[in-house]
């Protein structure tokens, strides 16, 4: 029996020895090649407070910074980004730590940054100390498109939940005492930045509320509640409410009617918004605010939405009364001047409730009614044409509506408007993918059914969609989900409409 030995021969091993060993000095003869730096923030400390920044995509807190500039060096790029979220002009004093490809820098602000406090309606964090402060950002370049709230907060409270970099917080925490100590000023300074207009309307709005709260509180709390009913037109649950009731009782064209006016209305407002860069009275008295509010405030997108939704519902409602009592409405102009008194009350209303809020000057209230008027009479006339409900139904009408909003899209870059493009985008693929005919009515059990399939898919979806953006960190990915979010979102809801809707 011969034995056969596995092991090799030194003449085959040789070779690839003499190989690898030439490899190993090639690979170590080389420089080190050092990870390309992509963003740059700032550390910025008052006392036992650091300065950060909500997010406008995220929701989250994190610190001031941004992507670095091929022209920048990163301590410019630091500086650059804390100015634009901020408006805090600052000195990037030293290198506090490099984590992989993000290089963070101890920053001290060169003036005194202008704060005041957080309101009950605008706090970022479950524990809020007494001393927590708003930092006053709104003439800020990045205002409403990259940043929601900037704030110099208690860096023990920010918990990993908050932050958009959870591995970060303790590092925050270990390294804010290697920071230069940044003063402060408490008015904000931002009195004088306004125009003589918006001062007068300051006194006027902190005179109205006074008012009414000298009051007896029985008439204070019917005061409230009325306001609150006629504020709702402006707000996201009504409208939402809206749709789906107008959605289930009407059909797919009704639907395409009313998401193609609030689609158009909200990105008038927006454009405005953006253009004009007008404050809310809160960011100059902060004892104003009574409500939840953001961004900027000319012209009221409240103001403006009710007044074309209080004026379609004045306009029609007389139709539909026609279309199952005919003898209660024989004519048509008449009861629509008869009704005229309510529509006026209530487009009032509206523009009072904001105004008592404090979240909207008398002159954005004012500016949102003339082109909410404007609107309303370019609507009528669109529906009295009847050309209005066979555009809704052409996949090339919401594809021009995309590219006029992808215009401002790629001039503003807001999230608002991107999520606006989404919804567009949606609607032209799914009238695209439907094309049968629609019955006029359903059966009550049919459109039961219905109202459940379209709350079930946008809660399932919304729920799904916000599982993921809690696990991903990167603005985009984050930006991505959600947009993709709202395409399925539009297109499940025209479809399984259209098709509960569609003729056998």
């Amino acid at each position: 029996m011969v034995r056969i030995s596995t092991t090799p021969s030194l003449s085959a091993i040789k070779p690839y020895r003499i190989i690898f060993t030439l490899f190993l000095i090639l690979f170590f003869s080389f420089p080190a090649q050092a990870v390309p730096l992509v963003g740059s923030a700032c550390l910025i400390r008052h006392g036992n407070k650091v300065v950060v920044i909500k997010e406008e995509i995220s929701g989250k807190l994190a610190l001031p910074g941004g992507r670095i500039d091929p022209m920048n060096s990163p301590e410019q790029a630091a500086v650059r980004e804390v100015y634009e979220e901020t408006g805090i002009h600052v000195d990037a004093v030293k290198l506090l730590k490099l984590r992989g490809n993000t290089t963070l820098f101890a920053c001290v602000a060169k003036q005194p940054i202008p704060t005041t406090v957080i309101s009950p309606y605008n706090q970022p964090l479950t524990t809020t100390e007494n001393d927590d402060l708003l930092i006053s950002t709104w003439q800020a370049k990045h205002f409403t498109k990259e940043v929601k709230c900037a704030y110099l907060l208690s860096a023990e409270n920010i918990t990993p939940k908050d932050y958009r970099y959870p591995n970060d917080v303790p590092l925050i925490q270990h390294l804010l005492s290697q920071v230069p100590n940044s003063e402060i000023t408490t008015n904000a300074a931002d009195y004088q930045a306004v125009s003589r207009l918006h001062q007068w309307e300051l006194t006027q709005i902190q005179s109205f509320q006074q008012e009414i709260k000298s009051l007896p509180d029985s008439y204070q709390s019917l005061f409230q509640r009325v306001l609150s009913v006629f504020n709702l037109p402006g707000e996201k649950l009504f409208i939402g409410l809206l749709l789906l009731v107008v959605t289930v009782g009407f059909g797919v064209t009704a639907m395409l009617y009313l998401s193609s006016v609030l689609v158009t209305v909200t990105f008038i407002a927006s454009v405005m918004k953006l253009a004009l860069a007008s404050p809310r009275p809160f960011y100059i008295w902060p004892e104003l605010q009574q409500t939840a509010a953001s961004g900027f405030g000319l012209p009221s997108g409240h103001t403006l939405m009710a007044t074309v939704l209080w004026g379609l519902l004045w306009y029609n409602l007389p139709l539909l009364i026609h279309r199952y009592r005919p003898h209660l409405t024989s004519n048509l102009t008449t009861f629509r001047f008869k009704t005229l008194p309510l529509l006026i009350i209530a487009i009032s209303l509206q523009a009072i409730a904001r105004v008592w809020l404090g979240v909207h000057f008398i002159s954005d209230t004012v500016l949102g009614l003339s082109v909410g008027i404007m609107l309303l009479a370019l609507f009528i006339w669109w529906q009295r044409s009847g050309s209005a409900y066979l555009h809704v139904r052409n996949w090339r009408f919401w594809a021009l509506l995309s590219v006029i909003i992808a215009v401002g899209v790629s001039y503003f870059q807001v999230p608002q408007q991107v999520y606006l493009l989404a919804c567009t985008l949606a609607m032209s693929a799914a009238v695209f993918i439907d094309r049968g005919r629609s019955r006029q009515t359903i059966t009550y059990t049919q459109k039961l059914k219905l109202a459940v399939m379209l709350l079930g898919s946008v809660l399932a979806i919304g729920f799904l969609s916000s599982l993921w953006v809690e696990i991903v960190i990167s603005t985009v990915a984050i930006l991505l989900i959600k947009t993709l979010a709202i395409v399925v979102m539009v297109m499940a809801c025209v479809l399984m409409t259209a098709h509960s809707y569609r003729l056998k």
